[in-house]
């Protein structure tokens, strides 16, 4: 999609009302991000809505069909590991604790509704080692997924499971979390209005 004149006009218009300068070509740079940005948004629109359609003739879901990262344990999947039904994509071994029914469904469209082991460190500054010492002692109740020996492979932990964690986690930190969600939330907003105005725009012409 090619730059449009009025978009690099909105950028430096912006830039004025924040107090700052902006030059053609740093505008021009901007909007070309921008437009690349708005086409990468409108591809995966696409992808994903051909594979929605696939799926109501395979309702189990098919291989993924490029490298993504698992919706569960955020881990890399390709074609010879991953897979995709109406729960996004997965890992082999994270659909089939899905399946077992091992991790619960809602998950998926609730994606805060749980800790992975790594959000215990950032979080919570609760290393592997005295996650498994909680662990044990019972403090703390994982879901867990088992790799192919039957070992654990990633450990869940549930929310509503869990109330020590949920105390642990701080007011302040819930606040601050909540502000960079909204601030989030906002920007996508503004930018997705922004793009699709000026696809009008463009069409228009």
């Amino acid at each position: 999609m090619a730059v449009s004149d009025e978009l690099i006009e909105q950028l430096k218009e912006e830039s004025r009302k924040k107090g700052e300068e902006m030059s053609d070509e740093d505008a021009r740079e901007g909007a070309q991000n921008l437009v690349g940005f708005f086409d990468l948004l409108w591809e995966m629109s696409k992808k994903d809505s051909i594979k929605k359609k696939r799926l109501k003739t395979e309702p189990d879901g098919f291989p993924v069909d490029g490298t993504y990262t698992c919706l569960v344990c955020s881990n890399r999947i390709d074609e010879t590991n991953g897979w995709y039904d109406w729960y996004g994509q997965t890992c082999l071994l994270c659909r089939k604790a899905v399946k077992d029914g091992m991790i619960p469904t809602y998950i998926f469209l609730h994606r805060n509704s749980y800790f992975s082991m790594s959000s215990l460190k950032y979080r919570f500054d609760i290393k592997h080692q005295t996650a498994k010492k909680y662990i044990k002692e019972g403090t703390l109740h994982p879901r867990i997924i088992l790799n192919e020996t039957g070992t654990p492979y990633e450990y869940l932990f549930l929310k509503k499971e869990n109330p020590a964690l949920i105390e642990r986690y701080s007011a302040s930190r819930k606040s601050y979390d909540r502000h960079n969600k909204k601030r989030a939330e906002a920007w996508s907003r503004k930018l997705k209005a922004e793009m699709l105005e000026d696809l009008k725009n463009i069409r228009r012409k």
